[in-house]
C-alpha cells in the first residue's frame, strides 16, 4: 500500500425516515473554528474508524447511524493521516428532511465534521480520491463537550473498497473501534495467505507497539516491535516482520506502552489470498 498526498471528495448524505412532520434526521457541519485534531482527548468515550484508504484503487465509505430513541447531540469526526497530522478532505453534505427530501449543499474543505442524528438516522460518507493512494484514519470525539459525552445509540462502520478494472471490486467492512492497550488477533499464512496490520496509535505521546505470535500450542514464534508516534497509523505486512509465520497459523498478541497511563491503540488486518482479494480481520480486547 502507498502513502500519497491526499486529493479527496466526500460525499455526505442523510437518509430520511417516514413521518407525518418535516424533519431533519441528521446534519454535517465544517468544524467549528479553531478545533482541530490535536484537541481530542484519550478518554473511554472516544471511537476510531481504524482504516481509511483512499486514492488509487481505493476509495472509502463512513456510514453513521442512530440506533437509540434519543437524538445524537452535536458530536466532532477529525480525520488523521499515517504521521498524525490533520488530514483536509473536501466533501458535499446533503440535508434530508421528510417534507423535501435529500438536498446536496456547497462543497465543504476542512479537517472533520460534526455531526447530529435523529433516532434512526444514518449518515454517509463516501471519500473520492485522485491517482495518489492516501492512509490514514478518523477519531470520533463523543466529550468534546460535557454534554455531548456520550456514544449511546450510535453505531458505525467503514466499508473500504478496492476497484481494478480486470476484476471485481472487492470489500471489506470494520466497526468503530475502541482503542485498548491488549488485543489479540487469530491469522493464518498457510497455503499462500498473508496479514497486513493497520496500527493506530490515538495516544498524544509516542507509543511502542509489541507484537507476538504464537503456535496452536501458545509457544512463541516470533516477536517484532516498533514505535509509533502521537496520533499516527502503520500498516505493515506481519509475515514480512515475522517470518517465522510463513507458512504457520496460530494467535497474535498486541501490546502497546507509553509514559501516560494507559496506551491507547487500535489494532485491524487484512487477511489477504494470493489472487489479492481479501477479507477483514479483528483484533478482540480480552474480558478484565
Amino acid at each position: 500500500m502507498r502513502a500519497f498526498a491526499l486529493s479527496a471528495a466526500l460525499l455526505l448524505t442523510a437518509c430520511c425516515i417516514s413521518n407525518s412532520q418535516p424533519r431533519l434526521t441528521g446534519e454535517l457541519k465544517p468544524l467549528p473554528r479553531g478545533l482541530s485534531p490535536q484537541a481530542v482527548l484519550q478518554q473511554s468515550l472516544e471511537y476510531v474508524f481504524p482504516e481509511l484508504i483512499i486514492g488509487g484503487e481505493w476509495t472509502s465509505t463512513i456510514r453513521l447511524a442512530n440506533v437509540s430513541t434519543k437524538s445524537i447531540p452535536t458530536t466532532t469526526v477529525y480525520f488523521l493521516d499515517n504521521t498524525g497530522a490533520p488530514m483536509k478532505a473536501q466533501f458535499q453534505a446533503v440535508t434530508c428532511t421528510t417534507s423535501a427530501g435529500c438536498q446536496a449543499g456547497n462543497p465543504i474543505t476542512d479537517y472533520g465534521f460534526t455531526f447530529f442524528l435523529s433516532p434512526g438516522g444514518i449518515i454517509e460518507a463516501t471519500f473520492f480520491g485522485g491517482s495518489s493512494t492516501q492512509f490514514g484514519h478518523a477519531v470520533i470525539d463523543f466529550c468534546s463537550t460535557s454534554s455531548g459525552c456520550s456514544s449511546a445509540g450510535l453505531y458505525a462502520q467503514v466499508t473500504l473498497r478496492n476497484s481494478n478494472p480486470t476484476r471485481p471490486d472487492f470489500e471489506s467492512v470494520f466497526p468503530l473501534e475502541q482503542p485498548a492497550p491488549l488485543q489479540y488477533m487469530l491469522w493464518d499464512h498457510r497455503n499462500g495467505l498473508t496479514t497486513t496490520l493497520y496500527l493506530v496509535n490515538e495516544n498524544t505521546t509516542s507509543t511502542t507497539v509489541t507484537l507476538t505470535c504464537t503456535n496452536p500450542l501458545g509457544q512463541t514464534i516470533g516477536t517484532y516491535t516498533l514505535t509509533l508516534p502521537s496520533l499516527a497509523s502503520q500498516i505493515l505486512a506481519l509475515h514480512a516482520v515475522i517470518p517465522a509465520s510463513i507458512g504457520q497459523s496460530g494467535g497474535l498478541t498486541i501490546s502497546g506502552s507509553n509514559s501516560s497511563s494507559v496506551a491507547l491503540i487500535t489494532a485491524t488486518g487484512l487477511r489477504i489470498n494470493p489472487s489479492n482479494s481479501f477479507t477483514p480481520l479483528r483484533a478482540f480486547i480480552p474480558a478484565k
